[in-house]
């Protein structure tokens, strides 16, 4: 095992406390009202360390965005891990997602101003590990006799349906409610697209 040395641990200490400082900040004030000097101010170290991680504003939001997809990512994995069968994975998984679009820094950072601040393509690339899951599941629903056919597209189609979904629910009033019927719309009309998977009824 590998000891770290107390400058490694330090280092990574300062590293996290401008991550969340930061993940703070841009959600409760944006990324266009937030400076670096508030964000160093709140993770309590000088302006010149945050720059030794981080080369730039963008820089610090790409990392804090890429960390809150990350989490989300071992969210879905952990509530699919834990079904028997491979339509439960894929309803734990999107559950599992589908609560963490009430989550205030996912709806913030992660939907509505990541494209913004970094572009639709580097967004897209962010999401492959979501969308890695998602073809998974599809795969091993068609392994298990599921009557559809895995493709990059049902995928995309897929993944692009349930995205439009968070949104909403980070729109409504009533969040809460929303996710609520977002869990039923989505579930339902998955059953329905792919065929041979049980609906809610019958599953």
């Amino acid at each position: 095992m590998t000891v770290k040395t107390r400058r490694q641990e330090y280092v990574e200490a300062t590293r996290t406390a401008l991550l969340d400082s930061a993940g703070r900040l841009f959600t409760e004030k944006g990324f266009a009202h937030t400076s670096l000097d508030e964000v160093a101010a709140s993770a309590r170290v000088t302006k010149g360390a945050l720059y030794h991680h981080f080369s730039s504003k963008q820089a610090l939001f790409e990392h804090v965005l890429e960390g809150v997809n990350e989490r989300i990512a071992e969210a879905v994995m952990s509530a699919g891990g834990n079904a028997d069968d491979p339509w439960e994975r894929m309803t734990s998984g999107l559950d599992a997602f589908l609560d963490a679009c009430l989550d205030d820094e996912y709806q913030r950072i992660c939907l509505q101003q990541g494209p913004a601040v970094l572009g639709w393509e580097r967004c897209r690339e962010i999401e492959a590990r979501m969308m890695g899951l998602l073809d998974a599941m599809l795969a091993e629903l068609a392994d298990s006799g599921a009557r559809l056919t895995p493709s990059p597209l049902l995928t995309r189609v897929l993944f692009r349906m349930v995205s439009e979904t968070a949104l909403a629910i980070g729109e409504a009033e009533d969040k809460k409610a929303a996710r609520a019927e977002a869990g039923e719309l989505v579930t339902g009309l998955l059953a329905s697209i792919l065929r041979g998977a049980p609906t809610a009824d019958e599953g």
